[in-house]
């Protein structure tokens, strides 16, 4: 699914997919919670939008999230060689390759629940 260019937002929507993660923590006041992934065994950040009860989400516990990606359309601190990863949204990436973004560029990506079960 490619993206979608939303001149209003200072954000690119990317990616919807499901993804098995591990929540490690969360912090309710905040609305997010940090998981690790199943497959590339990095931590990252969700946000959890208002209508997820986030009691539901216990640490420890493995859940199959449905996360929508963003990514920033500011890349001006972006490395060069970068720069075209968060630019070019028109081209199909993986979560993982997101998920490695992230470490890059923690305030470049952005992750959002959409929907938690268990598997």
């Amino acid at each position: 699914m490619s993206a979608s260019l939303n001149v209003e937002s200072d954000w690119n929507f990317r990616l919807l997919e499901k993804r098995l993660v591990t929540v490690k923590t969360k912090v309710e006041s905040a609305r997010k919670i940090a998981v690790s992934d199943v497959v590339t065994n990095l931590t990252f950040i969700v946000q959890v939008p208002e209508a997820i009860d986030m009691e539901m989400l216990k640490p420890d516990t493995e859940y199959l999230f449905n996360l929508k990606v963003y990514t920033s359309k500011n890349v001006d601190d972006v490395k060069d060689d970068l720069v075209n990863f968060f630019e070019a949204v028109d081209i199909d990436q993986s979560m993982d390759d997101f998920i490695r973004a992230y470490w890059a560029y923690p305030s470049k990506v952005r992750f959002e629940l959409v929907e938690a079960e268990e598997p």
